[in-house]
């Protein structure tokens, strides 16, 4: 099965140059109780850009950073467990996520990525990362706090507080409330609705409860290098200090960029800024990359 994205044309200059089109293949892997569905853009031969999307989303909100990435990388997208197409017999936990993604890299015959993900998608590379440091080459984690740093007890109990309320609100009005909260854009709002019905109540509450019980991930270990943090300019500032903070802390050196114009959906509210500046980052990724050889094995 076959889905092509057509890339709209660009100026160069005073010259335009023709439309490229890229083929992206839809895959399917049974994987532990979950219809694993995947899709793979760009040339099969170039580098590798994995992209997770958060929690109540699917891959599609990664669809302009496809579109970007996929004229020079290979790009994988997918649905984690229990949302979008990838139906589950079991709740979304971080561990079974990472299981899950390893899976269908070794199914692909790949052994390492540059890692994007957003929101509980970038806890996933996270863990991934912690996991299997040898098989990141790149972290780019968006609207994301550090796992390797323990949050004030303050924070922590609001946290736990605002998950209580949402297990106790019915999953309409969390449908109603979420979208303003995640994005400034409404069209971006109008996604975020129909993709929470596809997941629906328990699988959303899964992965967002997954997000506040972090007890269990490694502490005072640093991130694989290089590394890029990146937040909304909108999306809750006092949120956005404690997090710059924190990772400043526990990882020096890296890289935190502001996204203009965006709320924590921020690829999705400014996806012409979070392209360039992802583009910028892969590059970098491909200049320090500690394996020169090429990331994608081959299959017996």
């Amino acid at each position: 099965m076959k889905n092509r994205f057509v890339f709209p044309t660009h100026r160069n200059g005073d010259s335009e140059d023709a439309a490229a089109v890229v083929e992206s293949a839809a895959h399917l892997l049974l994987h532990k109780g979950s219809e694993l569905h995947y899709w793979v853009s760009g040339p099969p031969s170039a580098p590798l850009v994995v992209l997770t999307h958060g929690e109540g989303a699917n891959h599609h909100s990664f669809d302009a950073q496809v579109q970007a990435l996929a004229r020079t990388y290979r790009v994988l997208t997918w649905d984690i467990r229990g949302h979008g197409q990838s139906k589950s017999q079991q709740l979304f936990t971080l561990e079974q996520a990472v299981d899950d993604l390893r899976a269908i890299l070794a199914h692909e015959g790949y052994t390492n990525a540059l890692f994007v993900g957003t929101s509980v998608g970038s806890l996933i590379a996270q863990l991934f990362a912690y996991l299997f440091p040898d098989s990141v080459y790149g972290l780019a984690l968006l609207s994301s706090t550090p796992l390797n740093t323990i949050s004030p007890s303050w924070n922590r109990f609001f946290d736990q507080l605002s998950t209580s309320l949402l297990h106790a609100l019915p999953y309409w009005f969390i449908m109603a409330q979420m979208p303003a909260y995640l994005s400034v854009r409404p069209e971006v709002q109008k996604y975020t609705i129909e993709a929470m019905k596809e997941s629906g109540r328990e699988h959303f509450l899964a992965a967002w409860q997954a997000g506040v019980d972090i007890t269990a991930i490694p502490r005072n270990r640093k991130l694989p290098q290089p590394l890029l943090v990146a937040f909304g300019a909108y999306d809750r500032p006092q949120w956005i200090s404690r997090a710059t903070t924190l990772w400043a802390q526990s990882n020096p050196g890296i890289r935190i960029d502001n996204v203009p114009g965006a709320g924590h959906s921020l690829n999705q509210d400014n996806p012409a800024y979070t392209n360039k500046m992802l583009e910028d980052f892969a590059r970098q990724c491909m200049r320090e990359r500690r394996q020169p050889q090429e990331s994608r094995t081959v299959r017996q």
